[in-house]
């Protein structure tokens, strides 16, 4: 067996099921055994939320931290209770417990790059915070 993985773009599971902001993921194909690695494209106005759930809702991990890294376009993330943007190469690490969710606030599609430590069980290391980031009043 060979020292590496290739994953093709083609071939990584979308993993929101062909919505229109896929939810791309590589760890996982590749063999990883300690990093999770996943792509998230966001259509404009678009929330990163599973597909169907309510795009008020944050999210925070029990004990993993995580990096968003920002390929293309502009994200407004909330992480707390701060609220910030940002653009291709931004960066920005994220502690356990520490809500976050992320929107495309634009016109133009958004895409990050999402990685952290594999976990087994991603849902059991997650919690959903309801009402936590109320949609902007029209």
């Amino acid at each position: 067996m060979s020292g590496y993985t290739i994953v093709r773009a083609a071939e990584a599971p979308d993993y929101t099921g062909g919505s229109p902001s896929p939810f791309v993921g590589y760890g996982r194909p590749s063999g990883a055994e300690q990093l999770a690695f996943n792509v998230r494209a966001l259509a404009p106005h678009a929330v990163n939320v599973p597909p169907g759930t309510d795009p008020t809702r944050g999210h925070s991990h029990h004990t993993i931290e995580e990096i968003y890294f920002v390929l293309e376009g502009e994200i407004t993330i909330k992480l707390d209770d701060e609220v910030t943007t940002l653009g291709p190469r931004d960066a920005v690490r994220i502690a356990p417990g520490t809500t976050r969710a992320v929107r495309n606030d634009t016109d133009a599609e958004a895409v990050l790059a999402m990685c952290s430590v594999k976990v087994e069980d991603p849902s059991a290391e997650s919690h959903w915070h309801d009402d936590f980031w109320p949609a902007k009043a029209s």
